[in-house]
């Protein structure tokens, strides 16, 4: 099955990866979660979130919303 993955970096570092069914949801979460800030010691990050479509993902191994 293919899917789409939404890919969040903070401060160039992977740190989020969700697997959605519909480009739609997908979409709609990385334009939420982007450009969050967290507050790290002594500065504050930003989140840059991204869609990107895989060709296949393996169901039983992984969890697709």
């Amino acid at each position: 099955m293919s899917a789409f993955l939404l890919t969040c970096f903070l401060n160039m570092n992977i740190d989020a990866k969700i697997y959605f069914k519909s480009v739609n949801d997908c979409l709609y979460y990385a334009e939420k979660l982007n450009q969050q800030s967290v507050q790290i010691p002594e500065k504050v990050e930003s989140y840059k979130c991204m869609c990107k479509l895989v060709a296949y993902v393996n169901e039983k191994r992984t969890k697709v919303y």
